[in-house]
């Protein structure tokens, strides 16, 4: 206690006695300043603000300028999302050169994905699109769904065979190499089916293999 004390002491005395002495030319500059007309002193204080503000919106319009005009709002995606989940989302402002054509300001709260949204993706109008996992394929191709074999990890967003299988030993056949995953669904079982891609010349074989339950998924590189 009687430590404390002492400090406090020698603390009060440290800001007891006249002001320190400032550096010569600081020393010169505050005598010149209070020389001056109480008038002159505010005249003088109302320009070196005018020139900061004046100065501040020249950097603000050159940002713009560089950047494609003021800030605009969009919706980026805080997490990755597949197609047909419920993105999860937060408001933004973006420089306009960073926001993509369609970019939405706003969705229902029942939103789901046609398009994948990974983190820190901007939505845009064709990632809610009505026609849904199929707006993001060439218009020669078609979403199949096909059934994914227990222990097979695909996801949206990589690539598959598509392999036929035949009763008789070296009739199978690959009926399509690296087709896109555009949606993975599970039901109640934890049986997966995935939503592929095919080229329409393909959708007739792949088909033909569905009927029969012969149908086989391979993972491969995108």
């Amino acid at each position: 206690m009687l430590a404390h004390m002492s400090a406090a002491n020698r603390l009060v005395r440290r800001l007891q006695g006249p002001l320190p002495a400032l550096p010569t030319a600081v020393d010169r500059w505050c005598e010149r300043w209070w020389r001056l007309p109480p008038r002159v002193r505010v005249l003088l204080i109302l320009l070196l603000l005018a020139v900061a503000l004046i100065a501040g919106e020249a950097r603000v319009a050159r940002a713009q300028r560089r950047w494609g005009g003021p800030p605009r709002r969009a919706l980026i995606a805080v997490a990755d999302a597949h197609v047909g989940a419920k993105p999860d989302l937060r408001q933004a402002l973006l420089p306009p050169a960073m926001v993509p054509p369609h970019a939405l300001q706003t969705v229902a709260p029942d939103t789901r994905l046609a398009l994948a949204l990974p983190e820190g993706t901007v939505l845009t109008r064709a990632h809610v699109s009505p026609r849904g996992p199929a707006v993001g394929l060439d218009p020669g191709v078609r979403v199949v769904p096909l059934p994914v074999q227990p222990g097979l990890d695909i996801h949206p967003g990589g690539s598959v065979d598509v392999w036929v299988l035949a009763a008789a030993p070296g009739r199978s056949r690959r009926v399509a190499q690296r087709r896109p995953v555009v949606g993975v669904t599970t039901t109640d079982d934890d049986e997966a089916t995935a939503l592929v891609g095919l080229a329409t010349g393909e959708v007739g074989a792949t088909m033909r293999g569905l009927a029969d339950g012969q149908v086989l998924l391979t993972q491969a590189p995108p």
